[in-house]
């Protein structure tokens, strides 16, 4: 489905290709999304969501990306990743959050790319970025 307005606690500048202008959700990510951050409570800001092929390519982002709008690999209907500040309170506790909510992630130090790779037939997956120095295990609590 196509998708050319916000969704619930997200602006249209949030999720629109940065290069393009072009918002183009899944529907499974555009529903999964909202959901995920009203179970979680808390603000979420998004960084990168949609991305149309040429801006994917001017910033060296992945060929077979699931922020792609048109995805020539991937039986998607638009976008199915969102890179995600990290939440201010606790890394490990949102990675965790969203991995138990069936979301692949992948850590990165500014953010947190969550992904629907499972709804598309793809394995669920934790990733790191090469950036990634880890937890600073003392900012890890309440992981129970």
């Amino acid at each position: 489905m196509f998708w050319e307005e916000a969704i619930p606690y997200f602006s249209k500048h949030e999720l629109a290709c940065k290069g393009t202008g072009i918002i183009k959700l899944d529907i499974r990510f555009a529903v999964a999304l909202p959901y995920l951050r009203q179970e979680w409570g808390r603000p979420l800001t998004a960084t990168s969501i949609c991305r149309s092929p040429s801006h994917n390519t001017d910033i060296g982002g992945h060929e077979r990306s699931l922020h792609l709008t048109e995805n020539p690999v991937h039986n998607t209907d638009g976008t199915m990743a969102g890179d995600i500040l990290w939440p201010t309170d606790n890394k490990l506790l949102f990675a965790r959050f969203c991995w138990t909510r069936g979301w692949s992630v992948g850590l990165h130090d500014t953010f947190i790319h969550i992904d629907l790779r499972a709804k598309i037939g793809l394995q669920q997956a934790v990733f790191v970025y090469s950036n990634w120095s880890g937890f600073n295990p003392d900012l890890v609590t309440n992981v129970g």
